[in-house]
């Protein structure tokens, strides 16, 4: 089964692509209805105007950012109840001010559709990563997460399992 499913027969093209240009409140946005729409769908895609793939931010870099510029005031952690609520909102104000300049990763896990399910959790493991994108040159033709190659696997050997 490694051997014999390639990467394009289980990856997912429904994943969440953005523009570069695009500010962090959007990309928060386009996160979050990715995760409203499939929880193991934590990434976006960022391309240019032209489609050309610029890197990926999860959803762990917006957090990242979101304990920079909000969590990171002092000031924010040392007020009050009510307070602490509208210097909150401040914050998050600030924050949304801001581009997504920082967050974009660009070395991230890449096959392509035709290699090997066995290469896929290669590349898994070799970038400590549950995702990886499904690539044709630059151009992003879908995802795999874990939870995909799981199910594959996990079906074969469950179906190995059944009495003869």
């Amino acid at each position: 089964m490694l051997m014999r499913k390639r990467a394009w027969d289980i990856m997912r093209d429904d994943l969440t692509i953005v523009g570069e240009d695009i500010g962090f409140m959007e990309l928060i946005r386009a996160l979050y209805r990715g995760l409203e729409a499939d929880t193991d769908n934590h990434i976006a895609v960022i391309q240019d105007a032209d489609g050309v793939f610029k890197g990926v931010v999860t959803m762990w870099n917006v957090m990242r950012k979101l304990e920079e510029c909000v969590f990171g005031d002092d000031a924010l952690m040392e007020l009050k109840d009510q307070d602490w609520d509208r210097a909150f909102a401040l914050a998050c104000r600030a924050c949304s001010a801001k581009g997504i300049a920082g967050l974009l990763e660009t070395k991230v896990p890449r096959v392509q559709p035709n290699d090997p399910l066995i290469t896929v959790v290669a590349d898994f493991l070799r970038h400590r990563r549950g995702w990886s994108l499904v690539c044709d040159g630059d151009k992003v033709l879908g995802v795999i997460f874990k939870a995909d190659i799981f199910k594959e696997v996990g079906r074969d050997v469950l179906a190995q399992m059944k009495p003869r």
